[in-house]
């Protein structure tokens, strides 16, 4: 018997859901709330919806789900922080004063100087304003791809987790990702470098390594 929503009418959805705990508790609300069966979408695509949930909640595919939610975290979060940065940098310290590299030495001598202002165009700053974001997003996406594939595959070989797993993959990671040396990676090596010796001061000053500074 099919399961009653708020007007009375048969949901398949939430009969699903019970033979089922772990569907998503939206697409319930999307296929069950009286308001929204007005504008609910197609048999076809609940069912689809309700395949799809089904198989996120599914133990096996745990590792690869994590993979990509991690790559498409690390892109998002790449081109967040990168895209402004690279925004107010670009026309801020790249108003003409770097020329652009299809002058040659002997034009920008011909101008009396060896910058020339104006030769960065419009186009050419939005260009590097995305290949930065670019370059930014796809590395650190591919590092965390790198970190929960290498973590998962560690604990899959020894059959448990341990701690020096997160250690291991997070070096091989950061070594075949960041290990190029670019201006991007060593500012993303440099914030990273000072997260850790923080964590190692902070640590230290727990254990009693380190004395408590004394603040004024």
């Amino acid at each position: 018997m099919g399961a009653k929503t708020g007007g009375g009418v048969d949901c398949p959805a939430l009969q699903a859901v019970r033979e089922d705990p772990g569907l998503s508790a939206r697409v319930l609300l999307g296929a069950c709330h009286p308001a929204a069966r007005t504008m609910a979408a197609p048999p076809q695509l609940q069912t689809l919806l309700l395949a799809v949930n089904a198989l996120l909640r599914k133990r096996r595919y745990h590792a690869v789900l994590a993979m990509l939610k991690g790559f498409r975290n690390g892109a998002v979060y790449g081109a967040k922080i990168r895209a402004p940065h690279a925004l107010v940098m670009t026309f801020l310290f790249r108003s003409g004063r770097y020329p652009s590299p299809r002058h040659t030495p002997q034009t920008r001598r011909e101008c009396g100087q060896l910058s020339v202002p104006g030769l960065l165009s419009l186009q050419e700053k939005l260009r590097a304003i995305l290949q930065a974001t670019y370059t930014h997003s796809r590395n650190l996406a591919s590092f965390v791809f790198t970190y929960k594939g290498l973590c998962a595959l560690q604990s899959h070989l020894q059959g448990e987790t341990y701690q020096v797993h997160s250690f291991l993959a997070a070096f091989i990671g950061g070594l075949l990702v960041f290990g190029n040396n670019s201006t991007i990676n060593s500012q993303i090596n440099m914030y990273l470098m000072s997260r850790i010796l923080f964590a190692l001061c902070r640590l230290g000053m727990e254990k009693g390594y380190i004395p408590e500074p004394r603040y004024s």
